[in-house]
């Protein structure tokens, strides 16, 4: 009996990192753990993920239309069938997981556990809990665990040099539920990482509204070659897409800087931020909440202190 990650469908440029770390965490399960990557055929990809160390194998499913993402449903119901030869079955807290886990959890009547960000021994789990405000201890005495963890959370395993055993397990068939009306990717500037993989992560809230102007955003994180974020007030606000934002119903990222300008700190985004090796905020209100839990606060207009950052950088 094995645990079993599913590997999103729609790879990002941070996936090996990300799903290293969702192996990380496998590791505090029993068994060997698995790959179940949803792939029309066995290429690099596949063989990438592989080298993964602690990797006892990747499952290959077909995807009952290509280029297309699965159907939950019929997702579902495959792993369903196939329950009893896992003691878990793991995805990302991402769209991908938050649909597919629930699914199987409703199917086979088990509670699932999500937002998962640390795992313990006894068969104890650790999630957030009143809006990342604390963080509830939950002991689970279900045979199979079903799981969606917060893969920052946990420390990535190496890449090693021989791959594990790649298996092909058939192909989905659709199940006429639901179809995929077109897959849309979102378009960053040349250079900039992705926000959820980046080690630097500048992001702007609303304090900056009264400008109407996101650059000082973008122009520090294109200095420190940077990912760039938001609050939901940025996001409200029309300063940034909705893809920008960090915090309990955006993004959750560990960087190992992050960098808030004009962001009060609401606990919301606070439990976005909270895995960030080094927080640096700069605010006007020396009383923002993001200035409490700060490595480093400076108390200024981002405007005005941005571009004296950026020449010192330069200099």
């Amino acid at each position: 009996m094995s645990v079993l990650i599913l590997v999103d469908p729609l790879p990002g440029d941070a996936e090996e990192n990300r799903v290293a770390r969702l192996v990380g965490a496998a590791r505090g399960l029993p068994g060997p753990v698995a790959l179940l990557v949803i792939d029309a055929e066995e290429g690099p990809r596949c063989q990438r993920l592989a080298t993964l160390d602690g990797v006892s194998q990747l499952l290959r499913l077909a995807p009952a239309a290509p280029d297309q993402p699965p159907e939950p449903e019929a997702l579902a119901e495959w792993l369903t069938a196939r329950h009893a030869e896992h003691t878990a079955i793991l995805a990302a807290a991402s769209p991908f997981g938050a649909e597919i886990i629930p699914r199987v959890g409703g199917l086979l009547g088990i509670t699932p556990l999500t937002g998962v960000v640390g795992i313990g021994p006894d068969h104890t789990f650790i999630r957030p809990t009143h809006a990342g405000a604390a963080l509830a201890r939950i002991r689970s005495r279900s045979a199979l665990k079903l799981l969606t963890v917060q893969p920052w959370a946990f420390a990535p395993v190496a890449t090693g040099t021989t791959p594990a055993p790649v298996r092909a397990v058939g192909a989905l068939a659709g199940s006429g539920l639901s179809r995929s009306l077109g897959v849309t990717t979102i378009q960053r500037p040349p250079g900039q990482p992705e926000l959820t993989g980046a080690r630097i992560v500048v992001a702007g809230g609303a304090g900056l509204e009264k400008g109407r102007d996101f650059q000082p955003v973008e122009a520090l994180a294109a200095a420190l070659g940077g990912a760039v974020g938001a609050s939901r007030g940025a996001v409200d606000a029309g300063l940034a897409p909705a893809d920008r934002q960090i915090g309990q119903t955006g993004h959750v990222i560990a960087p190992e800087l992050y960098i808030g300008l004009g962001i009060s700190g609401a606990v919301q985004h606070l439990a976005g931020i909270k895995a960030a090796g080094c927080i640096v905020s700069i605010n006007t209100d020396p009383g923002a909440p993001l200035s409490s839990v700060a490595d480093l606060s400076l108390v200024a207009d981002a405007r005005e202190a941005v571009p004296a950052l950026i020449r010192a950088l330069q200099a």
